[in-house]
């Protein structure tokens, strides 16, 4: 799943979870294919961001797990004090774990 800008959102993403407008009335269900008059119809309504299926946009500050995973060792690299290093593992296991659950 992805939370995304409306700006971001193109025909044919399906949504995760229901579109909601800002006075909390269910404007489009969960599993929905999305089509341009839904997105015309979200703008007008104020809507500013909508959960979709999977992950379909690259967005610029998001890195995949690897990315993190070697940003992190390069972040330690040298690194040979205990504490830190149980802190780096800590941290790899975090990485891993968010991961796993936006899967």
């Amino acid at each position: 799943m992805q939370r995304l800008p409306l700006s971001y959102i193109k025909p044919g993403m399906k949504t995760f979870e229901e579109v909601y407008d800002s006075n909390g009335r269910v404007l489009c269900g969960k599993g929905v294919k999305l089509t341009g008059e839904h997105l015309q119809k979200f703008q007008e309504l104020g809507v500013k961001y909508i959960t979709v299926e999977g992950t379909p946009v690259k967005l610029p500050w998001e890195k995949s797990l690897e990315e993190e995973l070697q940003d992190l060792e390069k972040r330690f690299e040298g690194i040979n004090d205990e504490n830190l290093i149980a802190i780096k593992e800590l941290i790899r296991e975090l990485l891993l774990e968010k991961h796993k659950a936006s899967n």
